[in-house]
């Protein structure tokens, strides 16, 4: 019923309106209420301090008197009295008057024997009304305001951000419960701007004054983020914006301060998993083309010199089946470990893929000064091949560019490299070469005769798919197939990183595409008239193919010729199909697509700078994990976590996700157990020739 004075300062002013009234009419006990749910807006003091139970007694039977009172229609029920009986020890009966236009009855008790005019009953309730309908709104605005302040405070501790002000004449601070609590001071306490500073390390302390000095003089606003140093000795981070207000009582500087220690920690670590090797720790290849593109912009700048080396453990396939699958990443943390011991501070070494390596040697020229490192990389080839145990099926190849000798920006530098390395690969009894024109002069002519082969090769239809199946870990069905091409010939099959070169070139990777494509409907088509297994073909989209302005519009036409429907395809993507792409046409491009049925994939997630940008800004309903997240997971907790994270998110998001390059029983449990259903890899099956694949979707399931 009535609230606690001590909680509400409205209560007693309310009390005081209907100690007025109660003095007017002579009585004792008086009181305002709300007919419809018998809440007491105020009453008099006297009321007040009666027991609770008997106070709701009586406004239970006044509000049950004005209930069932029959009022004369041809008066305003404002006009009629209402007498409710009430106990002894108040008097003989409560007078009421009903307010209809409020739903509002005030209430008076008068003293056994004693009678009150309705004339003067009614003039006096109607003078303390507009008192007590005042007071009832200011209970409510601060009600109101209580409330918010109350989710204030909850979201400024959840956001950990507080607001303050600063009288400029005085230098008066105020602050909220969260300022103090980020700067670990207890809340309330005098704070003067010279204390706070001593929190701040220098320079911190000097740029946060100058700013606030600034702000104070010229106007304006600032907005700095500044370690502090809490009381307690803990270090945190903290950003504070600022501006100036001209108010009524003086000129102020407003403004909040956060702890942004968690987010920017949160930022770093995300930062360093998109740009360093989980494995190996190094940068990736993300983090070294910003490093080499920087190397080259400050050569040009200080006119100096610098070399890029390409290291490449060759056999690491033939590694991986010999040794067991965990070896692999010990031996890569071995091989960074001594690549790093061969280098200066100044060099930068980087993981550039699964088995390839990248070093900048800054100052290095052709002549002599990267003749050291040349020497102490031969011999930790040779050291690590002495030490047996497995090691010594290791090959290393290196191929080494200058810059500016070799090229002229980073992206020229590196082919050079790579060229380099190519030949080194060939040259077993050399594994280290340096570039040369004569090595550019080959490789041309081998691309040149490449292309002129792969064009033979296309009139004989030697380009074909193999499908490699993916599975349903819950129930071992297959659910979906991938189409990868491959160059077959009489005498050898090609995987595509064989023939990467073809499938780059504008003319030939174009044809390529279409075959593929030709090959894998007519394929589909085939099963679909013997088997009625559900399942998608999921098939790749090159760059080349994408960019073509005619891609799509034949992709549905040959899919509607095969008698087949957009349904049953998924095209899958590489974020550098996206990259460097007009993001509105591919968009536009991509959901004419989707709104056909047809729906995409983004293959190696994981691996690229932008992934989360691109399954947001793209409609993609599938994201494929890349292998090297995968590889060593039962035993690796950072690629678990990074693996689960991955799940989690796509899971959130509504997408399919599936885990490529599953190799072992041990990897498919542990992807199992951290909630991932579909997978891909040699555990299940080898890509295999439509004639297998079509034999395996014959067996019982």
């Amino acid at each position: 019923m009535a609230a606690d004075p001590s909680d509400d300062p409205f209560l007693e002013l309310s009390a005081a309106a209907c100690n007025l009234l109660a003095d007017s009419l002579g009585v004792r006990y008086c009181g305002v209420l709300a007919l419809e749910d018998e809440v007491v807006h105020a009453g008099s003091s006297e009321f007040l301090r009666l027991p609770q139970t008997l106070r709701e007694e009586t406004v239970h039977a006044v509000c049950e008197a004005v209930a069932a009172n029959q009022f004369d229609e041809n008066e305003a029920q404002s006009s009629a009295l209402i007498s409710a009986p009430v106990t002894s020890q108040l008097g003989d009966a409560a007078q009421a008057i009903f307010f209809p236009e409020t739903e509002t009855v005030v209430f008076a008790v008068p003293a056994p024997g004693k009678t009150m005019p309705l004339s003067a009953f009614r003039r006096a309730a109607v003078s303390a009304l507009p008192i007590i309908y005042r007071l009832g709104d200011m209970r409510a605005e601060r009600q109101r305001l209580l409330a918010e302040h109350a989710l204030l405070s909850h979201v400024q501790a959840l956001a950990k951000i507080g607001g303050w002000e600063q009288v400029i004449g005085t230098g008066r601070l105020a602050w909220s419960e969260e300022v103090y609590a980020i700067h670990g001071l207890d809340p309330g306490g005098e704070v003067t701007l010279e204390r706070i500073l001593e929190l701040y390390p220098s320079p911190a302390r000097e740029k946060l004054t100058l700013e606030m000095e600034r702000a104070a003089a010229e106007g304006g606003a600032f907005d700095l983020t500044t370690p502090i140093d809490t009381p307690g000795g803990e270090r945190r981070v903290v950003r504070t914006v600022g501006r100036t207000s001209n108010e009524r009582t003086g000129r102020k500087l407003f403004g909040i301060t956060q702890d942004v220690t968690k987010q920017l920690n949160t930022e770093r670590r995300l930062w360093w998993a998109a740009n360093h090797d989980p494995v190996t720790g190094l940068p990736n290849r993300l983090l070294f083309e910003d490093r080499i593109a920087v190397s080259v912009r400050k050569a040009k700048r200080e006119e100096r010199t610098f070399a890029l080396v390409l290291v490449e453990i060759s056999d690491f396939a033939r590694l991986t089946e010999h040794s067991g699958y965990t070896m692999p990443d010990k031996n890569m943390m071995e091989v960074a470990s001594r690549l790093t011991s061969i280098l200066r501070e100044s060099d930068t070494i980087a993981r550039v893929s699964i088995n390839e390596f990248a070093l900048i040697v800054s100052g290095a020229t052709e002549n002599d000064r990267l003749e050291p490192i040349i020497s102490r990389l031969k011999e930790q080839f040779d050291e690590m091949r002495r030490e047996g145990a497995g090691k010594n099926d290791i090959v290393m190849s290196a191929g080494v560019a200058f810059f500016p000798a070799h090229a002229s920006g980073p992206e020229e530098l590196t082919r050079a490299a790579e060229m380099a390395l190519s030949r080194a690969k060939r040259k077993l009894d050399e594994p280290v070469i340096v570039f040369d024109r004569k090595i550019a002069d080959d490789t041309a002519k081998r691309r040149a005769t490449i292309l002129v082969q792969a064009r033979e090769s296309l009139a004989k239809r030697e380009f074909v798919p193999y499908y490699q199946p993916q599975i349903d870990m819950e129930t071992n069905a297959v659910v979906g197939v991938e189409a990868l091409v491959r160059w077959q010939t009489p005498d050898m099959v090609l995987d595509a990183k064989d023939f990467a070169y073809a499938l780059d070139d504008h003319e030939v990777g174009s044809r390529v595409g279409r075959a593929m494509l030709d090959a894998v409907i007519a394929d589909i088509s085939k099963l679909r008239a013997t088997t009625d297994r559900p399942f998608r073909v999921s098939v790749n989209a090159s760059r080349t193919e994408v960019l073509r302005n005619d891609f799509l519009d034949t992709f549905l036409e040959k899919t509607r010729d095969g008698n087949l429907k957009p349904s049953d395809f998924i095209i899958e993507i590489t974020e550098d199909v996206i990259i460097g792409v007009d993001d509105k046409s591919l968009h536009d491009k991509i959901s004419y697509l989707v709104s056909s049925g047809v729906e995409f994939s983004l293959d190696d997630f994981g691996t690229g700078y932008a992934s989360l940008i691109h399954i947001t800004s793209f409609p993609v309903k599938e994201i494929k994990i890349d292998k090297q997240f995968v590889f060593g997971i039962e035993s690796d907790r950072r690629k678990r976590a990074i693996v689960k994270g991955i799940l989690q998110m796509g899971q959130s998001m509504g997408l399919n996700v599936i885990a490529e390059g599953v190799e072992t029983s041990e990897q498919q449990e542990v992807l199992r157990d951290i909630g991932c259903r579909y997978a891909q890899g040699y555990l299940y099956s080898f890509p295999l020739p439509f004639t297998q694949f079509a034999a395996m979707l014959e067996q019982p399931e």
